[in-house]
């Protein structure tokens, strides 16, 4: 027996939502300029938390948005807890990359790290799943959804590098929290769930 998810369209708003705050602060915070006598990861690690976070709590809240029939599940702790390290981990290396490649190719490359995070916690999200069910994914939107955290995380952080700065890491933010959901829900429809009876 599969499973079809229903969303409840006010909680899929309000991942969108944290995914955008989330990512306004996290610009907000990160290091434009050097600052004499500071060291950058004492810049960028508070924005890579604050990321970090953002894309975490999307993507529960995102899966609190999301319901199946009769289905009941739960959540492993030491999965869910990786899952938010990684996704800080990972954007800590994108800020970084970002930061030390000022010119054009910054954002280029910075944004491999970026969505390698939305990626990896959204799949470690997945796994913390816990339940008398089993996934199978389609390759085809698992590709898309990766696609997706990549061309808007690049787009994002390119935005973010605007002379304009408030207008950038505004529109950078929107453009972010649209990476991160929409590699979420594509990767939520990749997923088919699946008794476990059912293998």
């Amino acid at each position: 027996m599969d499973w079809i998810a229903h969303y409840d369209p006010w909680l899929v708003a309000l991942s969108y939502i944290v995914a955008a705050l989330g990512s306004y602060v996290s610009l907000a915070l990160h290091p434009t300029t050097v600052v004499e006598g500071e060291s950058p990861p004492a810049r960028i690690i508070p924005s890579a938390a604050a990321l970090g976070l953002g894309i975490w709590g999307m993507h529960f809240t995102g899966m609190a948005a999301c319901y199946f029939d009769g289905m009941q599940v739960g959540y492993r702790w030491d999965l869910t807890a990786m899952s938010l390290v990684v996704a800080i981990a990972f954007t800590a290396i994108g800020f970084a990359t970002l930061w030390l490649l000022p010119g054009a190719e910054g954002p280029l490359v910075a944004g491999i790290p970026m969505a390698a995070g939305i990626l990896s916690m959204h799949f470690l999200g997945m796994m913390a799943i816990t339940g008398d069910l089993y996934f199978r994914y389609r390759s085809d939107l698992v590709l898309a959804s990766g696609a997706i955290a990549l061309f808007a995380s690049i787009a994002a952080l390119w935005l973010s590098t605007l002379p304009s700065k408030k207008v950038g890491k505004v529109c950078s933010a929107l453009v972010m929290a649209v990476a991160i959901c929409g590699m979420h829900y594509t990767g939520m429809a990749a997923a088919v769930m699946v008794a476990a009876g059912a293998r």
